[in-house]
């Protein structure tokens, strides 16, 4: 593998630790009354130019990341070498969002241009080679609402967004679908709960049961205890009787001002694209420099 590959994952968090750090230098943070309030209020400090660049879902990386059945018959024959998948790998996230378009007509709703990018790095095979790269870029309308729904309980956001999902390598091994979504997001205190139903708009040839196995909601509930964030979050939960669900859990907690360490615990379908109709349990341990909230 050429160097300028291997050393990618590490200059990206160089990048971000810098903007992370030249954000948090410049914002005062106001009281307020739930974890998502607090994350609204940290990006409206962020200055409006063409780097004002946020996180948008946890940017991570998971130096040892544990994969309990690797899908081998889906990756046959393509590998370098023919090598077959280790159960240890190198998994890595980048997400960030960016506004287009914001307080529209006077309201307070924001059109952001989102990308998050997946990736999967076999470094501790024989032969290192980055074994898929999910590609998801998004446009979508965050609505601010702010509603209040019972005691402390008030609904954030409501959101309506378009995404592409694909690994991008066009042969047998291509998986891509296309979706239009809906997205809730309630909050109180130290919690958040985000409820998001979409609809498939097309999938590619190679995965047309995609929503068999990945359904068509995710929910996600996270808890925020001093520094410390616990989130599980889950798909596919009621469509097929539960016979095809999946959840990630995870776990950050501070190690400096701005890198945290990160635990993540995955079972089910969807590790990744390639891997949407195959069944694993998996679990790393590394450091994130974000989390839901």
């Amino acid at each position: 593998m050429k160097i300028h590959l291997k050393i990618l994952p590490l200059l990206c968090f160089i990048t971000l630790i810098h903007s992370t750090v030249s954000f948090g230098q410049t914002v005062i943070k106001p009281p307020v009354s739930s974890p998502v309030e607090a994350r609204v209020q940290g990006e409206e400090q962020i200055p409006a130019n063409f780097y004002g660049v946020s996180f948008y879902k946890p940017t991570y990386i998971l130096p040892y990341y544990y994969t309990g059945s690797p899908d081998n018959a889906a990756y046959q024959n393509t590998t370098p070498n023919s090598e077959r998948l280790k159960h240890p790998e190198i998994k890595y996230q980048l997400s960030f969002k960016v506004p287009v378009w914001k307080n529209i007509f006077n309201h307070p709703s924001t059109l952001y241009l989102a990308y998050t990018q997946l990736s999967y790095w076999q470094l501790y095979n024989n032969r290192a080679f980055v074994r898929e790269n999910d590609y998801e870029p998004e446009l979508f309308f965050a609505n601010e609402v702010n509603w209040h729904l019972f005691k402390k309980w008030n609904l954030n956001f409501l959101n309506v967004g378009a995404v592409h999902q694909s690994n991008g390598y066009g042969n047998s091994l291509e998986r891509s679908w296309n979706r239009l979504y809906l997205e809730a997001i309630a909050s109180t205190d130290n919690w958040m709960v985000s409820i998001k139903p979409w609809y498939v708009i097309s999938t590619n040839n190679n995965n047309n049961n995609m929503a068999t196995f990945l359904g068509y909601a995710k929910v996600l509930v996270a808890y925020k205890f001093h520094q410390q964030v616990f989130s599980i979050q889950g798909y596919n939960l009621v469509e097929h009787g539960v016979k095809r669900a999946s959840a990630e859990a995870t776990w950050s907690f501070p190690i400096t001002s701005y890198i945290k360490g990160y635990v993540q615990v995955f079972s089910g379908y969807g590790q990744s694209l390639i891997e949407y109709n195959h069944r694993t349990n998996s679990a790393g341990v590394g450091i994130s420099l974000n989390d839901w909230v």
